[in-house]
């Protein structure tokens, strides 16, 4: 590729910007103070992927073979409202992993949620999309209080998560959102989307109508 290509593919399609994000979480406290805190979230880390691998020859040189995925944690900062409800937020949500007085460990699928990252383009549309599974605090940092600071209070978050999905998302003219996972159903189960279902919306001739619909977050 030539510079002048270069050049025109970034005039013509942009670059991603790292300032361009949204994040979706719902814990199992605070639900309804979850989406303000959200809003607070100035850093986050898109996911880690690695795999461990082993050596192994059957001729010649060794060859590194994976037999393990392995998805690193991710790290989150959160600014501090005045009224503290991001650090009691998490607070609360490590508490019901653990109890402070008992020191019993709750049921893991109680502590647990899903998390979804957007990366946006400069007119808030999103682009790509990683939602990662069965998401705890596994470390919540120290804050640093200092007479001599005025620094605005920000507080670390280290996320646990089991795995994690991503997918590329189309922005219509509607501003609904098509990913490529409804790409796949539609080329997956094509019969279920002719005009029959439309007209009907009955399941014998594929989905409902309403599962047509493209999905949003």
């Amino acid at each position: 590729m030539s510079l002048d290509q270069f050049i025109a593919n970034v005039k013509s399609s942009g670059l991603a910007r790292t300032n361009r994000y949204s994040v979706f979480f719902n814990p199992p406290l605070q639900k309804r103070d979850a989406q303000q805190v959200l809003l607070y979230c100035d850093q986050v880390q898109l996911p880690s992927l690695n795999f461990s691998t082993i050596q192994n020859r059957t001729f010649g040189e060794f060859r590194e073979v994976p037999y393990e995925k392995l998805f690193g944690d991710i790290s989150m900062s959160f600014y501090v409202d005045t009224n503290m409800k991001v650090k009691l937020l998490f607070d609360k949500w490590m508490s019901y992993i653990q109890d402070p007085t008992t020191r019993t460990f709750n049921y893991y699928d109680d502590y647990i949620c899903d998390m979804v990252i957007n990366v946006q383009d400069l007119n808030d549309s999103t682009q790509y999309e990683v939602k990662l599974f069965e998401c705890y605090p596994k470390t919540m940092g120290a804050v640093q209080l200092d007479y001599a600071s005025k620094d605005v209070m920000k507080l670390s978050i280290t996320m646990q998560y089991k795995y994690f999905e991503t997918s590329a998302k189309a922005q219509l003219p509607t501003e609904e959102i098509v990913t490529t996972n409804d790409i796949q159903e539609f080329v997956d189960n094509f019969s279920g989307y002719d005009s029959s279902v439309y007209e009907t919306g009955d399941p014998a001739y594929g989905l409902p109508f309403d599962d047509l619909n493209p999905k949003t977050f």
